[in-house]
C-alpha cells in the first residue's frame, strides 16, 4: 500500500492538481493530507471538494480550525487573518462543515500523522526538541507532521536535516518528517512538494515539482488578497 502524502495545500489548486497527477505514476492506493487544505490562495472550495473526491484522509490544521470557528484566528499574523477572514466568506456551509469535523491526527501500524505536533496537533510548530520529545511520547516509530512549510528529517539522538530537493528516506528506526508544502513552500524551493509513503517498503520518496506559479499567484491578486501572499508563492518563502 501507498499513500500520496500532501501537507499545506492552502487553497493553491494549480499546485494540488500538479501533485495528484505528477503522483499517479506512483501507484498509490490513498491520498494522506496533513492538514491546512484552505487559508492564504484563492480556490478553498476546489481544493476541498477535488481532495473529497478523491477520498483524502485529511486532518485538521491551524487554518482549517480557524475557518471552520474552532481556533480564533486572533492567533494569526495579520496577513494569515486576512486570507482567513477571506476564505470564511468564501467557503460553502458543506466544506465548512467538512473541515469542522475532521479529526487531529492519522494513525496506522507504525505511523504517526499530525499537522503540528503529538503533544499540540493544530498549533504547535514542529522543531529538534519537540521532534525528540515525540518520539519519547508516541507509540508508532514513525511521525509525519506539516504546518513548517519546510521539509527535514529528525532521527532519535541525532540532529534535524533538511530536505532540499527530491530525496527517498528510509523508515527503519524512530524518526520524525516535516513534509514540504503543497501550497505555499518556505524552503526558498517555489516548487509544490509531496510524499509517496510506501508501507510495504518502509519508505517515504519526497518530490518537489514545478507547477503554474504565476497562475496560482495572479488568482491570489483578482480576489484582493494581500499582494505580500503571491508574491511569495514566486520565490518559495
Amino acid at each position: 500500500m501507498r499513500y500520496l502524502v500532501l501537507a499545506d495545500v492552502h487553497s493553491n489548486l494549480e499546485a494540488l492538481e500538479a501533485c495528484i497527477e505528477d503522483a499517479q505514476k506512483h501507484d498509490y492506493g490513498r491520498i494522506l493530507c496533513l492538514g491546512d487544505i484552505v487559508g492564504y490562495n484563492a480556490n478553498p472550495n476546489e481544493c476541498i471538494e477535488l481532495l473529497r473526491k478523491n477520498e483524502a484522509i485529511c486532518l485538521m490544521g491551524n487554518h482549517d480550525a480557524a475557518c471552520a470557528g474552532k481556533l480564533s484566528y486572533d492567533w494569526f499574523n495579520p496577513f494569515a487573518r486576512q486570507c482567513i477572514e477571506w476564505t470564511i466568506k468564501e467557503l460553502s456551509g458543506k466544506n465548512k462543515r467538512f473541515l469542522a469535523s475532521l479529526p487531529v491526527f492519522f494513525s496506522c501500524k507504525w505511523l504517526f500523522a499530525v499537522h503540528g505536533t503529538p503533544n499540540n496537533p493544530i498549533e504547535e510548530y514542529m522543531d529538534e526538541k519537540k521532534a525528540m520529545a515525540a518520539m519519547r511520547t508516541v507509540f508508532e516509530n514513525v511521525v509525519l507532521c506539516a504546518h513548517n512549510h519546510v521539509p527535514f528529517k529528525v532521527e532519535q539522538n541525532a540532529k534535524l536535516v533538511p530536505l532540499p530537493g527530491n530525496k527517498k528516506i528510509k523508515l527503519n528506526k524512530r524518526i520524525v518528517v516535516s513534509m514540504p508544502a503543497v501550497g505555499q513552500p518556505r524552503d526558498f524551493d517555489p516548487r509544490a512538494g509531496y510524499g509517496i509513503l510506501d508501507f510495504e517498503k518502509k519508505t517515504l520518496q519526497i518530490i518537489r515539482i514545478s507547477y503554474d506559479v504565476e497562475k496560482a499567484a495572479s488568482k491570489v491578486k483578482s480576489a484582493g488578497l494581500p499582494e505580500f501572499i503571491s508574491e511569495r508563492l514566486k520565490k518559495g518563502t
